[in-house]
């Protein structure tokens, strides 16, 4: 008689359970986050600022890997032949919790410069290659961290031969209408 009674309490103890959500979830207020997030270079022809910006719900964003697109890269020291690269880059974001004001993201960014990359996804393929008498730039930086990110302020990396990656969280109305602004520029 005693079990009986203990599984109809189990199930709504375990039905309130959802109910008790992070208090500082901006879902109890109807908005939802969206982290905004761009890597960018100098654009080897141009010397302009190229990248690439994109924006994702926060929900979607747990064991999400993003890679960006290969890119070329130049650097020409003075009195010296110019060196070229081939960026590859992605990020990854592990876990996010809310925090007062804000959310914090277990990321990581890894960044990899070198003569020849590749990038295989499922029905995607491309390569690129500097050719073998020109001079080739070498780096790579890998980042892991917790960061916190109050709404609507940017967090920056800069890295070697003009690379840098930004993110921000910002919240969004019902209606899609962002509510922090993320000085994140488009490219």
């Amino acid at each position: 008689m005693k079990v009986l009674f203990l599984v109809p309490l189990a199930g709504v103890l375990l039905s309130g359970c959802s109910m008790w959500r992070n208090p500082n979830d901006p879902a109890r207020n109807k908005l939802s986050v969206v982290v905004v997030n761009a890597m960018t270079w100098p654009n080897a022809a141009s010397g302009k600022l190229d990248g690439t910006r994109t924006a994702w719900q926060l929900q979607e964003l747990a064991n999400n890997e993003e890679i960006f697109p290969l890119a070329q890269l130049k650097q020409c020291p003075d009195a010296l032949p110019c060196a070229w690269g081939v960026l590859s880059a992605s990020r990854n974001i592990t876990r996010y919790n809310y925090e007062p004001g804000g959310v914090t993201l277990d990321l990581g960014v890894s960044v990899d410069v070198h003569r020849r990359q590749q990038d295989r996804r499922r029905n995607f393929h491309t390569s690129i290659a500097i050719p073998s008498d020109v001079p080739a730039l070498s780096y790579q930086r890998t980042l892991q961290e917790s960061v916190s990110l109050p709404y609507g302020k940017v967090y920056r990396v800069d890295m070697e031969y003009g690379i840098t990656y930004r993110v921000c969280a910002q919240r969004v109305d019902g209606k899609g209408k962002p509510l922090d602004k993320c000085d994140i520029p488009y490219i």
